[in-house]
């Protein structure tokens, strides 16, 4: 007889301003969405002090812990083949929202390296998706990803490719394997933002130094690297007009191969 399945659940604090039917509608949206790249919702719990949304437990662990962790410890380091893979689920998985969720302004909004779990065979899940709606504006600043948009620091507004700019500084930390400033800094106190970060990987020319040494190369991958770094920079231009849409975004990233041949 085997045991009950173990759940993870997550309490929030700072949708304190939403009512009961707002927060029971959007989230009974959320819970319909089945993707093989989204962790689903299961359950939900609402008192006006605290909300609770219950998902099933992924036996790994997230994508941030394999690019920053320890991996003296016994965390494996992920090669180049296993990013690419990571890549294109996350990118799959944030088309399906954007299908499924037109209405929201950010279908994902929270999109960063510890809010992608990966599963035993390394496919990406992504958490915590949809939840602006009932996020308490004033603290969606200090919270959710999307609000520390280049867009939304300089015209204090998010848009449909305020998304994009997130996956654009997913791709960029994925493949160098260095964390974005502003989520160290969590946008307080400090001028060092994702934009200055991202221009900081690629100064005047292109080099292969940018690269994660962990994730491993071969002659016959470099061009393809390559191909999704700047994939990757387009997806997080500062301008909104010259910054890839999602489905492009998803197209491109879908023709990367993991070798030139």
């Amino acid at each position: 007889m085997t045991g009950a399945p173990m759940m993870v659940v997550k309490r929030f604090r700072y949708m304190n301003n939403v009512s009961r039917e707002e927060f029971q509608e959007h989230v009974r949206r959320l819970g319909k969405l089945r993707h093989p790249n989204l962790l689903p919702l299961v359950a939900f719990y609402y008192r006006k002090e605290e909300k609770l949304l219950v998902s099933d437990y992924v036996d790994n662990v997230s994508l941030a812990v394999y690019l920053h962790g320890n991996h003296s410890r016994g965390q494996p380091s992920l090669d180049w083949q296993s990013r690419l893979k990571i890549i294109k689920g996350v990118s799959k998985g944030l088309l399906y929202l954007y299908n499924e969720l037109p209405n929201l302004i950010a279908p994902h909004g929270h999109l960063k390296s510890s809010n992608v779990l990966l599963n035993e065979s390394l496919e990406p899940l992504l958490t915590d998706y949809g939840l602006a709606p009932v996020v308490n504006q004033e603290n969606a600043q200090d919270f959710l990803v999307a609000y520390k948009s280049p867009e939304y620091k300089q015209h204090n507004r998010i848009m449909k490719k305020t998304d994009v700019w997130s996956f654009g500084i997913l791709i960029l930390e994925i493949l160098t394997g260095k964390l974005p400033a502003n989520f160290l800094q969590q946008g307080k106190g400090s001028d060092t933002d994702s934009a200055t970060w991202v221009h900081s990987i690629v100064r005047e020319e292109w080099t292969m130094e940018v690269f994660d040494k962990e994730m491993g190369m071969t002659k016959n991958s470099k061009g393809e690297m390559m191909k999704l770094l700047k994939i990757g920079l387009s997806c997080c231009e500062t301008d909104v007009e010259k910054r890839y849409d999602l489905k492009e975004a998803v197209e491109r990233i879908q023709e990367v191969k993991e070798k030139e041949w």
